[in-house]
């Protein structure tokens, strides 16, 4: 059995927000524009939407590493949060900088920019490690 945690449930919906693998930060503008506030609990990417009246862009996503993991670490995001993060194209900031991350850890130069992103932190000997980047 699974024990749900009530802080995770999309307020209006009540679905769990991280099972579904919607588990994300907006901007400040956009979330108070939902009429939520700070710390105000979760929504889910429909009911978010539906606050708004819009699709969320690429734009409305925050900076953050919660939501860098979901692109590059966590193989639960929801495809809809995932679609929303790259929305707009080519030129969509998420898609540009996710595409250089992979690019460089496919070129094992992970050390410069995953770190510099305060995505993860890289061992001696070239191993990921969680947490935050220091110098």
């Amino acid at each position: 059995m699974t024990v749900v945690d009530e802080h995770d449930l999309c307020v209006d919906c009540g679905v769990d927000c991280i099972e579904i693998g919607e588990y994300y930060m907006v901007s400040d503008a956009c979330w108070e524009r939902a009429g939520m506030k700070p710390h105000g609990g979760f929504l889910c990417i429909g009911c978010l939407e539906e606050r708004l009246g819009e699709k969320l862009k690429s734009v409305n996503f925050k900076e953050c590493p919660l939501n860098w993991r979901n692109i590059l670490l966590n193989p639960n995001s929801s495809t809809r949060l995932l679609s929303r993060m790259f929305s707009g194209g080519p030129k969509s900031k998420w898609k540009r900088l996710a595409i250089k991350c992979i690019e460089e850890l496919e070129s094992k130069k992970t050390y410069s920019l995953l770190s510099k992103l305060t995505l993860v932190s890289i061992d001696e000997n070239g191993k990921l490690i969680d947490g935050i980047y220091h110098e």
